[in-house]
């Protein structure tokens, strides 16, 4: 019972395509998710309470650097330090699997996103113009380890 994070394997990749559904407008499909995760460097990481998952994040490792792929709360969810609890857990991973760095891009429309990543530490590196389907720019964020 409780709060914890948890490490879901590539056979569970149905598992967070639901929880992803329900962080985003425009969500992974399960396919998609089984895909991503087929790749040893991919991993993903469950947010449970209460034996609900509440929350995702997926993470590719590739040499000292970690990338978050993705990464949601679902919105009954948000406002109350879990993306933070997550963002721990993450970090956590990411160190574990000998990265030195984190890195992520995010609409800079997404102010949620972006006040949760900068009060974690996250620092915007870059932007890549109109990234986004709806032409908003994707900011990049670092976070060293």
């Amino acid at each position: 019972m409780g709060l914890r994070a948890t490490p879901i394997p590539a056979k569970d990749a149905a598992r967070l395509a639901a929880v992803h559904q329900r962080c985003f407008a425009q969500s992974w499909s399960d396919a998609e998710f089984a895909s991503l995760m087929q790749n040893p460097t991919v991993q993903g990481l469950g947010l449970v309470e209460d034996d609900r998952d509440i929350g995702l994040a997926l993470l590719q490792n590739v040499a000292s650097e970690t990338e978050i792929l993705t990464f949601g709360i679902i919105p009954a969810r948000r406002g109350n330090g879990m993306g933070y609890f997550l963002l721990d857990a993450v970090a956590d991973m990411a160190r574990a699997s000998g990265s030195s760095a984190l890195f992520l891009e995010v609409s800079a429309t997404n102010l949620a996103a972006v006040h949760l990543y900068q009060g974690y530490g996250f620092e915007q590196i870059s932007t890549r113009a109109a990234y986004y389907a709806d032409r908003s720019d994707a900011w990049i964020f670092r976070l060293a380890l």
